[in-house]
C-alpha cells in the first residue's frame, strides 16, 4: 500500500463469485483514473464486523447464491452503497436476502467479460467516479445514416446508456443550437457515426469539433469505405465492415454489440480524460496565484490553498470536480461529504446562459458552498482570497 486507500470494495455474500475475470474488469475500469486494485482502492474479502476503517468511500458488492439467502452470515448495513450480484435478474428473490433485495441488482455469470464490464462500470458510478446518467450524444449525418443512428438509440439504451438523439430530444420552439451544446456538455461520450459525407456536414463538423474543445471522448463508428479524416487521428474507432449493414441499412446484431461493448470500455477513459483536463486548468490557475493544490483523493477532489493579501492568512477549499451539467442532487452530495468549505468545479463552456443564471442563483442560498467554472476559474478564485 502506498497510503490510506481512497476506495474500498467490500466483497460479501458468496464471495468465490470474485474471480479473476471480475477482478481484471474492476483493474482496468479503475486505471484510467490513476487508481489501482489492492492500493488507492482497498478490497475486503467478506470481513469481520466494525473492520471496516469509516470515512472513506466504499461499496459493497453482495454476490447472491440460494446459500447466502437462507444463511445468517451478512454484515451488510442498509445505508451502505451497495450493489447484489445474482446469476440472473430472475433469481433474486431465490439468491438474496431481505436486507440486500430492495437493492437493484446486476447479473454476473463467472467468466463473463461483458457482465464484468458493466458491473465495474457500475461500480465506478456508484463510488461517484462516473457520472450515473451515462449520457452518450449521437452525431450523424441523416441523409446517410438515419436508420443506423435510430437502430443504435434503441439498442443502446436497452443497454441503460442515456442516448441523445438531436429528433428525440430537442423540443420544438427552443433555440436548437443552443440547447444542442448544452446536452453536449452533458454527455460522457461523442459516438460518431462516420459515414461518407459526415464531414461535408456543417452541423456534424461542429459537433465534432465542439466535442474536442470540451475535451469529450470521441468514439468513431467508421463506415465501410470511409477514409478516416485527418481529424479523427485521436479517436477510438469501432470499424464496419459491408457485412455488418444489411440491404435495408442496419446494422447486424454481432456490430451493435461491438460498439456496446467499446462504449462501456470508452466511457471511464473519456471521463477520467475530462476530469484530469478540468484538474489541470484549475491548478494552474491556483499556482498562477502563488496558491497550492493537493493531488486528488475521493471523488477526485482537491484541497487548494490561497494567500491573502496584507498577510491574512490563506483561504482553504476543498474543490469536487463534476462532469455534465450539474445538479442539485451533486450539490447534497458534496456538501455532506466535504464538512468544510467546498466548491463544485464544472465546465461551464457550453451551457445555456438560463442554467448559468440558475446555478449563480442556487448557489447564494448555500452556506459555505462555491460554484467555480473550469474553462473560467480566475473569478471565482480572486473573490476566495478576499
Amino acid at each position: 500500500m502506498t497510503g490510506a486507500p481512497a476506495y474500498r470494495l467490500v466483497i460479501e455474500g458468496e464471495t468465490s463469485r470474485f474471480d479473476s475475470v471480475l477482478r481484471r474488469a474492476l483493474s482496468d475500469a479503475f486505471e484510467p483514473f490513476g487508481l489501482k486494485l489492492n492500493d488507492e482502492v482497498a478490497v475486503d474479502l467478506a470481513p469481520k464486523p466494525g473492520a471496516i476503517v469509516p470515512g472513506e468511500a466504499k461499496v459493497v458488492i453482495y454476490f447472491g447464491s440460494p446459500v447466502v439467502r437462507t444463511g445468517a452470515n451478512t454484515i451488510v448495513s442498509p445505508t451502505d452503497l451497495l450493489i447484489p450480484v445474482v446469476s440472473d435478474l430472475s433469481a433474486c428473490s431465490s439468491e438474496l436476502p431481505p436486507e440486500v433485495s430492495a437493492f437493484n441488482a446486476l447479473p454476473y455469470v463467472g467468466s463473463s467479460a461483458k457482465q464484468a464490464e458493466a458491473l465495474a462500470s457500475a461500480v465506478l458510478e456508484t463510488l461517484g467516479l462516473m457520472p450515473t446518467k451515462r449520457r452518450i450524444f449521437l452525431s450523424y449525418r441523416r441523409a446517410e445514416a438515419r436508420e443506423v443512428a435510430l437502430q443504435l438509440h434503441d439498442a443502446l439504451r436497452a443497454r441503460q446508456f442515456n442516448v441523445f438523439l438531436d429528433t428525440h430530444e430537442i423540443r420544438y420552439g427552443g433555440r436548437f443550437q443552443d440547447a444542442l451544446w448544452h446536452q453536449l456538455s452533458d454527455c460522457d461520450v461523442l459516438l460518431m457515426l462516420d459515414s461518407k459525407g459526415y464531414f461535408a456536414s456543417s452541423w456534424t463538423e461542429e459537433e465534432f469539433g465542439r466535442a474536442g474543445n470540451m475535451r469529450l471522448g470521441i468514439l468513431r463508428v467508421g463506415f465501410p469505405g470511409v477514409v478516416p479524416a485527418p481529424a479523427t487521428t485521436l479517436t477510438t474507432t469501432v470499424a464496419l465492415s459491408d457485412a455488418d449493414i444489411g440491404a435495408d441499412k442496419r446494422l447486424s446484431d454481432d456490430a451493435i454489440d461491438r460498439i456496446g461493448d467499446a462504449l462501456e470500455r470508452f466511457r471511464a477513459r473519456s471521463v477520467a480524460a475530462r476530469l484530469d483536463n478540468m484538474l489541470g486548468t484549475l491548478r494552474l490557475a491556483v499556482e498562477k496565484r502563488g496558491g497550492t493544490i493537493g493531488n486528488p483523493g475521493p471523488l477526485k477532489r482537491v484541497s487548494i490553498s490561497l494567500p491573502r493579501p496584507a498577510g491574512r492568512g490563506s483561504a482553504e477549499l476543498v474543490v469536487y470536480p463534476a462532469v455534465g451539467v450539474p445538479t442539485s442532487d451533486s450539490v447534497e452530495r458534496i456538501a455532506k461529504h466535504a464538512g468544510a468549505d467546498c466548491a463544485l468545479l464544472y465546465d461551464g463552456q457550453s451551457l445555456l446562459q438560463s442554467w448559468i443564471d440558475h446555478l449563480n442563483w442556487f448557489a447564494g442560498g448555500i452556506e459555505r458552498f462555491r460554484w467555480i467554472r473550469a474553462d473560467n476559474p480566475g473569478p471565482m478564485l480572486e473573490d476566495l482570497k478576499r
